[in-house]
């Protein structure tokens, strides 16, 4: 059997794809068209997500498919296009296009799932999520039967942009592990949408503060890259040592300005026949000031200490 999915240029080594990296040019076929090459299907203002599943008659590849189909209107800020491991002609005899409203990318021989590492497992207890058998047991009700010993492809969840450009990459550790619905994927990319747009302010601002000095715009990417960091640090603790929280402690009322103090005597009155000094040494009369401010931030009883 010819291989569906053709790389223009000598693919590069296998490797697992991250923001950043960039997609190599190659054609596929769609159920209903063969060769197309993959950057005219990037040639958008909006990025796409491009989702790896399984082959396209397995329950859970069809829960997805159908779930997507259902919200498409919700994915307003990006497109998608499916990649299942599916010969063309088995989908395009069952599915008229009319009622595809998104790009299949049929590669029956998993060059793609190979190139860009996209894992499988044996392991049915790693695989296997509580929604995947919500999933086949609803399908197992209809005829379903798993072959046994089979392997599991995980899925394999991609934003790109229109040059190529990896935006997010993220690798299923489950067979549902990938955007439940168009909805998910919306907000996935208004967030990525929003991240990518910063960065690009951040960059003409840097270009415009030295656009003829090179050095001087990386001494202030590192600047701005350390001063991001520290704005996301704790806040260093001073050398104050905290005090223990009072819940049952009340701050006095303070008067409103203008309100007049109270007098204070400039001297404590004279103790009465019979009363004890306390001390030997008579104490030094306080300043009618500082009496005030005590008053006023502690109450009475600071007046009398």
């Amino acid at each position: 059997m010819n291989k569906r999915v053709l790389f223009s240029e000598v693919p590069f080594v296998p490797k697992k794809l991250q923001a950043g990296d960039q997609i190599p040019r190659f054609t596929y076929d769609s159920p209903y068209q063969p060769q197309l090459p993959f950057y005219e299907l990037l040639d958008d203002e909006k990025p796409l997500f491009v989702v790896f599943m399984r082959n396209f008659g397995h329950p859970i590849t069809r829960h997805y498919v159908m779930e997507y189909i259902q919200d498409k209107d919700k994915l307003t800020s990006a497109r998608l296009a499916c990649v299942v491991r599916t010969d063309p002609h088995v989908i395009a005899g069952a599915i008229p296009a009319d009622q595809m409203p998104f790009a299949l990318i049929c590669d029956a021989e998993g060059v793609l799932y190979e190139h860009f590492c996209v894992p499988e497992t044996t392991s049915w207890f790693r695989s296997h999520s509580l929604t995947a058998l919500r999933i086949l047991k609803a399908a197992r009700k209809m005829g379903y039967k798993a072959t046994e010993g089979e392997t599991y492809q995980l899925p394999l969840t991609l934003l790109i942009d229109r040059d190529g450009t990896v935006l997010m990459a993220h690798y299923g550790q489950s067979l549902t592990d990938l955007p439940e619905n168009c909805a998910a994927m919306e907000k996935v990319a208004r967030a990525v949408l929003e991240e990518q747009r910063r960065e690009a302010e951040k960059q003409q601002r840097r270009a415009a503060r030295h656009p003829d000095d090179p050095a001087e715009t990386e001494k202030d990417e590192a600047g701005e890259d350390w001063a991001d960091q520290r704005a996301h640090e704790e806040e260093p603790e001073n050398d104050f040592p905290r005090q223990a929280a009072q819940p049952d402690m009340e701050l006095p009322d303070l008067p409103d300005a203008g309100t007049e103090l109270p007098e204070i005597p400039a001297a404590a009155p004279a103790l009465e026949d019979g009363e004890e000094t306390g001390a030997a040494q008579e104490e030094p009369t306080p300043r009618p000031d500082m009496v005030q401010a005590a008053e006023l931030l502690f109450g009475e009883d600071e007046k009398n200490q």
